[in-house]
């Protein structure tokens, strides 16, 4: 059986298109051109397919080959192979590779980011007083300890107006470093709001002096992912990103919710009183520290007065001590400290042994009972003073005893004054007036017995 060249034709044409169009399926997503090939692992590439596009910095340098599954007990991901279509393009070692969408329901494609230049600010303080050299290294926080992520490209001096005002929350100088740094390493992010500083290498690292060091946020953990040359970024599906800004909101509400109970007419009442008492407590502090302020200009005078004083006094101190030292470092003085410290020791060796003597202990008690009856009689002349009876007879008794005195005094002054003829009359009326009283004192005793003879009579 013949077949007619139409036939031939016909088949031909078929078989053609079938092969153009096996080959246009095989082709799809391949780049036909010989370019640079790049391997790099997702954990979701969130819809992207083959023949996506690879951007970077908005301008398209490639395409996307395969998106590969890999299933594994221990661990899955996504195989991404790209191709660079564009002459002259490498993509720099800890670039960025992210998985972006062209608006709302746009078409999803790679975006390829290079390593961009970071900003730390970083006050000026007495420690550091010169310009930080370029490639000084850079350390990020990760766990425990300091790992290297990059190195600084500049550093400069700026004046802190120059900075944004919440660049300027956190600077309490007026001049700060501005530093900018590079990230080298792959798979490092830095945390936003890492606190920076600057730590003194030792003197055998020539090169640099210092070493920028980046501490992340409380209970923030920056994590490293070593995965390749590269830094991947996974893609945030929209539906978690609604359910974040979901959580967000509720907790904003939650948040106003409590702001709405505390704002009550009391709690309002309370924050006026307390505003006002503390305006009261401003100003008394004001008014106080005012007085503090004058009582301290007004005693400057007297401070300094004692200041010299004190320095006055602390250089005596300085000379007394010297002059103690002089003198327990003379040996003369050495000497007769040792010979008097044997000498009370030999007395209190003799004092001890007379302590011991028999008589002396005896005698010791007898004056103890002579203090015990000394004391009793000052009791009892104490108590004898305290009757107030006994006290005024002795007053009346010693005022008739000076105005007895007094007389007697008056009397003897006028015999002083009498003549020796006066005198020898005196003398012979007191003889007589002796004689007379001792005549009377004779009668008295006979008629005391008469009377007595007459009672036993009758």
């Amino acid at each position: 059986m013949k077949i007619s060249p139409a036939t031939k034709v016909g088949i031909l044409t078929l078989i053609s298109l079938v092969i153009l169009t096996l080959g246009i399926m095989w082709l799809k997503g391949r780049a036909i051109s010989a370019g640079e090939r790049t391997e790099v692992r997702f954990h979701d590439v969130d819809g992207m397919r083959p023949g996506s596009a690879v951007q970077m910095m908005g301008i398209r340098i490639g395409q996307v080959e395969e998106v590969l599954p890999v299933i594994k007990d221990d661990e899955s991901y996504v195989t991404v192979k790209f191709v660079i279509t564009e002459d002259d393009i490498t993509i720099p070692q800890a670039s960025t590779i992210s998985i972006q969408q062209s608006g709302i329901i746009g078409e999803k494609f790679l975006e390829i980011t290079p390593p961009q230049v970071q900003t730390a600010l970083l006050p000026i303080n007495h420690h550091i007083k010169t310009i930080i050299n370029e490639k000084t290294p850079v350390e990020l926080l990760v766990g425990n300890e300091y790992i290297p992520v990059g190195e600084i490209k500049n550093a400069e001096i700026v004046n802190i107006k120059t900075l944004t005002p919440i660049q300027q929350e956190n600077i309490v100088t007026t001049y700060a470093y501005k530093i900018g740094y590079i990230v080298t390493k792959p798979g490092v992010i830095i945390p936003e709001d890492s606190i920076a500083s600057l730590k003194t290498l030792s003197a055998s690292n020539p090169n640099n002096k210092y070493v920028l060091r980046l501490t992340p946020p409380k209970d923030i953990i920056a994590q490293i992912s070593a995965n390749g040359k590269y830094t991947i970024v996974e893609p945030i599906r929209l539906k978690k990103f609604f359910d974040v800004q979901l959580e967000s909101a509720i907790a904003l509400q939650e948040t106003n919710d409590k702001i709405n109970s505390l704002l009550s007419e009391e709690s309002i009442d309370d924050l006026k009183t307390i505003l006002k008492n503390t305006k009261h407590l401003s100003k008394e502090a004001t008014s106080t520290l005012s007085l503090a302020t004058e009582l301290l200009r007004s005693s400057k005078t007297e401070i300094d007065n004692i200041s010299t004083l004190a320095q006055d006094l602390s250089g005596k101190m300085v000379v007394l001590a010297d002059n103690i030292n002089n003198i327990v470092g003379d040996p003369e003085v050495k000497n007769s400290l040792l010979s008097t410290t044997k000498s009370i020791q030999k007395s209190a060796s003799s004092i001890s042994e007379m302590l011991e003597d028999p008589t002396l202990k005896e005698t010791l008690a007898l004056v103890n009972n002579s203090a015990q009856d000394l004391s009793e009689i000052t009791s009892y002349i104490n108590n004898i003073t305290q009757d107030q009876e006994l006290k005024g007879k002795l007053d009346s008794t010693l005022v008739n005893l000076n105005d007895s005195l007094s007389k007697l005094s008056v009397t003897l002054d006028n015999v002083n004054s009498l003549n020796t003829e006066e005198k020898d009359n005196l003398k012979e009326i007191l003889n007589d007036s002796s004689e007379i009283s001792e005549n009377l004192k004779l009668f008295s005793n006979k008629l005391n017995k008469r009377f007595l003879l007459f009672r036993l009579l009758f």
